[in-house]
């Protein structure tokens, strides 16, 4: 990871922890309805989940004297043509559409290393940075060459779920789950799927519990216990 590309993700880290600050204050202020607060939580929340395990997985440098101006504002995830494109492409119709969106030889974001890891550390910068359709390249090319890379099979499903279709999100999550029940980002993001698109909060509830219980990144501890929190009420079962 470069020194500008942990820097900007850093800021972003920053933005996003500070505007779940924001939403809790804005809440109780009557500024802001449930309905609003949860849906801007949950984003946030995965949008960070993505955000951390990038820094964790880049190795530490020191920093610019100066960052670039970035303009951040909330809104929710958006799922560009290219995602849907892409997506297409991995349900039998022709990748030419996505492959005729990059220059010929254009380089990735970041100089990392032609590696799994470094190929995985690019995906997670370029979701990171709202590039989906590109991350979601690298994913299906990493688990063309490994059908068990657990970290590309979660983060495919969690696009996937943003794209709108959750039978093949939980297709992805179910096996990343299969082949490493320990890996707890996988537990999350079958949570939100099983939480906001099936429905099914109880069930939703036992996969936050697993993320909870499997090392999870600290900064994410906090953001994951109030949507467990939610998803325990809309199951009716007790607090803890």
């Amino acid at each position: 990871m470069t020194v500008s590309s942990r820097d900007e993700l850093e800021e972003e880290r920053d933005f996003l922890l500070a505007s779940l600050r924001d939403l809790e204050r804005e809440r109780d202020a009557g500024e802001l309805s449930d309905r609003d607060y949860q849906a801007l939580h949950d984003d946030y929340t995965s949008r960070a989940a993505v955000v951390l395990r990038a820094l964790q997985r880049g190795p530490g440098r020191a920093g610019r004297t100066q960052k670039p101006e970035q303009v951040r504002t909330r809104r929710p995830l958006v799922i560009t043509l290219g995602v849907i494109l892409v997506v297409a492409a991995m349900t039998g119709a022709t990748v030419a559409a996505f492959s005729g969106q990059r220059e010929a030889g254009a380089p990735m974001t970041g100089s990392l290393p032609d590696s799994p890891s470094g190929r995985m550390q690019q995906a997670l910068q370029l979701e990171s940075e709202g590039k989906a359709a590109e991350a979601l390249k690298i994913y299906d090319d990493l688990l063309k060459a490994d059908p068990r890379n657990v970290q590309a099979l979660a983060y495919r499903g969690w696009l996937l779920k943003r794209a709108g279709l959750p039978d093949l999100a939980l297709a992805a999550l179910d096996q990343a789950v299969a082949i490493d029940p320990r890996f707890p980002d996988a537990h999350f993001f079958r949570g939100m799927v099983l939480y906001q698109d099936r429905r099914d909060p109880a069930s939703a509830v036992t996969e936050f519990r697993l993320f909870l219980s499997n090392n999870p990144p600290q900064e994410m501890v906090p953001l994951v216990e109030d949507v467990l929190r939610r998803a325990l009420a809309d199951a009716g079962q007790p607090l803890p």
